[in-house]
Parts: C-alpha cells; structure tokens; sequence
C-alpha cells in the first residue's frame, strides 16, 4: 500500500465490483448528499486525531445539524481510561506536565510504552534528561532495544551511531498487572518514609484508603501477581524518593487492559503520594499518538458534549440539541454489527484495523450502506473496512498542508486479553481544587 502513494483524485469501490475506479467530484457529493439523507439515528462518524481543530468543529457541527449525536473518535480506543482516571482524580482530562516541566524533572517513569518506535521525538528528551544526571525507569512487559539504548539523528555524533542510554532501571511485569507494581511502589514509599504526608494532608482526599492498601497488601501478593521482585520494586521506589522531580508517562500498555483505569488511577496515587504533581519538573502525563487528539475533544468531536459548547451551538444553530445518545467508536461496531447504521463517515484513521476484534470490525462494516473515508493515504481499513453498497475514498489535505484557497480536482492528495490486575485499586485519592 505504501507504493501507492497519495491520490490525486476520489475514487469509488462499487457493489459487485473488485476494484477501486476514478469518479467526479460532482458524483462525490451525490453520494455523500444521498448518504446524509439517512434517518440521523442510523448516520455516523469516525475521526482521527490528527486533522485540524477547524476540521473537527466542522465534523461535529455537520453531524449534530443532521441531528446525529454518533461521533465516535479514536480517542474512545486509545487514552479513554486516561481521561476517565484522570478526570475522577485530578479533574483534568489530560496531562498536568507540559514541554518545560518535563525539561525540569529529574526523573521519568515510562510506563506501558515503546516510544523509540512510537514518540520518537519524547526519545530526545529522555536522552537530554539523561544527560544532565536524570533517572528514567521504564515498565514494561517486553524489553524493547530502543528504551534500553536509543540511536537519535538529532544528536548525530553523541547519540545516533554508538547510541544513547535511556533505562536507568527496566522493570518487565506480567501483562496487565501494572495495578500491583504501583501499589508495590507505594508499599516500599512508605517502608522507607519517603511519603509525602503534608503534601497529601493539604492537598488531597481519600489518600487514607490508598495508604492503607499499600501497607497492608503483602510482598508476596504484589510480586506474584507482578511477576517483578521486591528488590526491584524497592529499587524503583529509593529512585523515586531522591529524584527533585518525577514526571509519570503512559500508553497503551497501561489503557488497553480490561483494569485500563485502574492502571491509570494507580499511576497517580503514586504520583500524588510522592508528591510530584502541581509543581514544575512533576506530574502525569499519558503520551499520546496522534497530534491533534485533545483538539478533537475541545472542538466536540464527543458524544458527551460539554454543557458550555451545546449551549453556543444551540444558539448559533437556533435549535436544540438534546440530541439521542450517541455511539463511542466500540458502540459503533456494535451497532453497525446489529444493522443499525446506514452511513459511515471516516475522517482519517483507521476504524477496521482500530478495532480489537477484527473479525467483527470488518463484518461490521460490512452491513454499513455507504462508507465515505477521508484520507490522505490508502490503509487497511480501505480494501478490508467495506460498506455493502458504497465505498467511497477521497483525498484531503494535512492539516500543515490545507490549501487557503478552494483546491482543483488536481490538489495533492494529503489523502481481548487476560490479566492478572490484583490488588485492585481502591477508589482514587482526590486532589483538591
């Protein structure tokens, strides 16, 4: 796929047919005019984070005129456990540590994460960090070459051809059970009185219950669920306690467990214990994919609107929007599944290869009328994601690359698992506002 390129042109994959052909921008909007005329309730969408704020407020204000609450978004596979944990903890949807706090830490806990595949550019920091004496512990169940040693280009002579140290300690835990390393964590703060009790006295609710499990959840629970040892654990913990500043960052690993938000909430309880949040070079932070998802989110590309931005569009619309709730994008293959939809549009991503199950995804859509990808690049999802009737793929621009002016018809295309999570977390500290 990758030698096809970028089109130049939308292109159709007709019912019956083997092959993708060339079509009008005139027939374009036939289709894609036919395919809103559909009952709202049966008209969906599915977004990337990576278009523009402009584009996503156009998104949501499209389906929600229709009268169309169905809009699902990545984020709903990805970093939704983050945004549930964090929201009940710290009342944020989204990281506390921004580029200068994670230039002033010390010390960085890299959870659940290959960001030498994945965050190249997270990469130079930790090497930066590592260079002026900081610490980094890395869990993870895999050992990934690239968070032991990473070769960066943007240091050609120090870093790229010998490579640089990124793992001060590595940690390899059971899959999915990163609920009982944190709590370990916790266990050994408090053994060595490294916990931050005025911090969590002033600043904090509920940091009893979280205290309490700690102390009384004992080694060999921890370890045996974890499969890490109490020395390196512990080992972990003295590397906490004498860092200025610690920044917690995570990904999939931590999200994409059926425990994701225990995970999440478990991360942190350790950070908040330690004290290392509301303060420069300290903090959570999930590390996220795709450039533009918080931009997404803010724009209302969600099915639970914040109150604020239904009421601006209420008046800019003149109506109500109290609209059906609407399908997240695991809903979405659900209903799609049952016969519910009828029209799908998809503003960049990947929705069939997204998904968990694969087998239902593409059986999914499938049943699905018309499907409309707005892309800048074929993917899987094109040749194994289609519709019954319509599948229709047109080309778009990045959105660095949007034209400021109408394009021609010859723009450049910018086109289940088990775990082993006990202890469970108790109920979240909460930080006070």
């Amino acid at each position: 796929m990758r030698s096809l390129g970028r089109w130049s042109f939308p292109v159709i994959l007709r019912s019956g047919n083997s092959h993708y052909e060339p079509i009008s921008w005139e027939e374009v909007y036939a289709i894609a005019t036919a395919g809103f005329r559909q009952p709202p309730e049966r008209v969906a969408s599915y977004s990337s984070g990576r278009g523009s704020n402009e584009a996503a407020f156009l998104l949501q204000l499209l389906l929600r005129t229709l009268g169309s609450n169905n809009l699902a978004d990545c984020s709903d596979l990805c970093h939704a456990p983050s945004t549930v944990g964090l929201k009940q903890s710290l009342g944020t949807n989204t990281s506390v540590v921004s580029l200068e706090s994670l230039k002033a830490a010390d010390c960085v806990v890299l959870a659940g994460s290959n960001a030498s595949y994945n965050h190249p550019r997270l990469m130079n920091e930790l090497i930066k960090l590592r260079d002026r004496g900081g610490t980094i512990i890395v869990i993870n169940p895999v050992m990934e070459v690239g968070l032991v040693k990473f070769g960066s280009p943007a240091f050609p002579v120090k870093s790229l051809v010998p490579g640089s140290e990124i793992a001060s300690l590595y940690l390899q835990p059971i899959p999915g059970s990163d609920v009982a390393v944190f709590v370990g964590i916790q266990k050994a703060l408090l053994a060595q009185g490294k916990v931050n009790s005025a911090f969590l006295q002033a600043h904090t609710e509920g940091w009893q219950a979280v205290v309490e499990q700690a102390q009384f959840t004992s080694w060999e629970t921890i370890t045996t669920t974890c499969g890490v040892s109490q020395a390196e654990i512990e080992a972990a913990a003295t590397i906490i306690a004498a860092a200025k500043g610690v920044v917690f960052g995570w990904a999939m690993g931590i999200t994409q467990q059926q425990n994701g938000v225990d995970n999440v909430l478990s991360i942190v309880n350790t950070a908040l214990i330690s004290g290392n949040i509301g303060r420069v070079g300290a903090g959570v932070m999930p590390v996220r994919g795709h450039s533009n998802v918080q931009g997404f989110g803010s724009m209302g590309v969600t099915i639970r609107l914040k109150q604020e931005i239904q009421q601006a569009l209420e008046k800019l619309l003149g109506r109500s929007l109290n609209l059906p709730p609407g399908y997240h994008t695991r809903d979405l293959i659900d209903a799609a599944d049952a016969g519910k939809v009828d029209t799908l549009l998809c503003v960049g991503g990947n929705l069939y290869g997204a998904n968990p199950d694969s087998a239902q995804a593409k059986r999914a859509l499938g049943k699905i009328d018309t499907i409309i990808y707005l892309a800048t690049k074929p993917n899987l999802g094109h040749f194994h994601g289609l519709a019954a009737k319509t599948r229709s793929s047109f080309p778009c621009s990045t959105a660095l690359k949007t034209p400021t002016k109408p394009p021609s018809n010859r723009a450049t295309i910018l086109s289940a698992s088990t775990t082993r999570a006990k202890p469970t977390s108790p109920p979240p500290i909460w930080s006070r506002k």
